[in-house]
């Protein structure tokens, strides 16, 4: 992308962002004043969400025993000795006591009557004391980390962190799963029963097996939830058995009618920001001064039309890393990072999503149409490391307009069976399998 095309897309964002240069030049106290949004009621959403302005790269996965273990689900056996660590960024200011705790959902994710003896061991209140302050970046901040405890029984969490002990001032919310291993799941992904999207799509058939589990009511009891690359916002559920054959003590899940279909999508677009002082694959160039760093991408277009290419990516996720300093935790820098996607204006909304916006269709990740450029424009505040994105329209019958959907695209699925019995005070999750389309070497 030329430069003065690259000058042209700032003109648009200065506005929108000039707030976070005075930051910038201000005391950290009064800058972390500025950015903090704790003013009462927060309403709890038991979703993952972040409640103020100023927390950033949340992130929650097992605890690495390999280097990829940062980008797995937050889903964990209950027998499993691995446990979980939530880490987070305080944008500007000095510590904060900040403050953790769990609460069981049922499959709806609406509050489980179990009580805090019934999930914990230990009294339900955790202080996160794990901290450290940022080292040489341009944004500081506070990396926190958590650990997060066993519990004793399965199915759905959600922490929820609080400042100083005061439940109504929250920070975030994040979910994560506990199964139990009562059954097995037998799963695939092939191609679609629907003629015209056997192309497009890719179909999820599995099975329950349950030989040493009593399952009363199959069609009532079980409760099967299937996620795509972690998704929440095109989940699949209210699944009923197509078969139930209880000499086999057997339950299919089959479908001929797209129920279990997923659109493909693309390979993921991406960008490697892990240097500021070279250029990483897919950055056109990196603005510095003291107070901030820009990074400016290179030029996104319409993917539809070009043949599916085999290529590695990260199903959506990013990966925090700097080639300069270690540890990258506490010495990579935020930097405003300028997507810049070439296309004509559309009626709906158009979205950069992944893990860098939480799955989410928010105006942090909503673009703006530039009608100098002929393309929309957006900025968002990110942490060095390698992401993956992609340009998605969630109203449009056709999401993937920009990126195209092919049956051969990799794809990571999640499938949670939950059991329900009558008369139960708390859904438990009794299966979870996990498995990668057309996985790469």
């Amino acid at each position: 992308m030329h430069k003065y095309l690259l000058l042209k897309i700032r003109k648009p964002l200065v506005l929108g962002l000039c707030f976070l240069w005075i930051i910038g030049c201000v005391p950290l106290d009064q800058a972390s004043t500025n950015l903090s949004t704790s003013s009462f009621p927060k309403k709890l959403h038991f979703d993952n969400r972040v409640y103020e302005q100023n927390i950033k790269t949340v992130r929650l996965y097992p605890i690495q025993d390999s280097y990829d273990d940062v980008i797995q689900p937050a889903v964990l056996a209950l027998q499993s000795p691995r446990s979980l660590i939530l880490e987070f960024d305080q944008l500007f200011g000095d510590f904060q006591s900040f403050y953790a705790r769990l609460v069981h959902c049922n499959t709806n994710w609406e509050k489980s009557k179990l009580s805090n003896s019934d999930i914990l061991v230990q009294f339900n209140e955790f202080p996160i004391t794990e901290y450290q302050y940022s080292f040489g970046t341009r944004t500081p901040y506070v990396h926190y980390e958590w650990k997060v405890p066993h519990v004793k029984r399965s199915g759905n969490y959600l922490i929820k962190v609080y400042r100083q002990g005061n439940e109504a001032d929250l920070i975030l919310t994040r979910r994560f799963m506990i199964y139990d291993n009562r059954i097995q799941i037998d799963a695939s992904v092939g191609i679609s029963q629907g003629i015209v999207e056997r192309d497009l799509n890719q179909q999820i058939d599995f099975s329950i097996r349950y030989p040493d589990f009593n399952i009363r009511n199959p069609l009532e009891d079980l409760h099967v939830i299937i996620k795509q690359n972690k998704r929440w916002d095109n989940a699949i559920s209210g699944l009923s058995p197509t078969a139930v054959k209880e000499d086999l003590a057997t339950i299919e899940y089959q479908f001929f009618n797209l129920e279990t279909n997923f659109m493909g999508g693309n390979e993921f677009r991406f960008f490697d920001l892990r240097s500021l002082n070279i250029l990483g694959q897919n950055i056109a160039s990196i603005d510095r001064n003291e107070n901030r760093v820009d990074a400016f991408i290179l030029k996104d277009e319409l993917n539809l039309h070009r043949i599916y290419g085999t290529f590695q990516d990260i199903n959506g996720e990013y990966v925090i890393g700097n080639l300069e300093s270690d540890p990258a935790t506490i010495t990579s820098d935020y930097v405003f990072v300028h997507f810049f996607l070439e296309s004509p204006l559309r009626s709906e909304g158009v979205f950069i999503l992944g893990a860098l916006s939480d799955w989410k269709y928010i105006d942090d990740n909503l673009m703006t149409y530039d009608n100098q450029l002929n393309g929309y424009t957006k900025s968002v505040l990110l942490k060095q490391g390698w992401y993956n994105y992609i340009y998605y329209i969630p109203e449009e019958k056709d999401p993937y307009h920009y990126e195209g959907s092919y049956f051969e695209t990799e794809n990571l699925y999640e499938i949670f069976v939950y059991y329900s019995p009558i008369g139960a005070i708390a859904d438990q999750l009794v299966g979870y399998s996990n498995i990668t389309h057309n996985r790469r070497p």
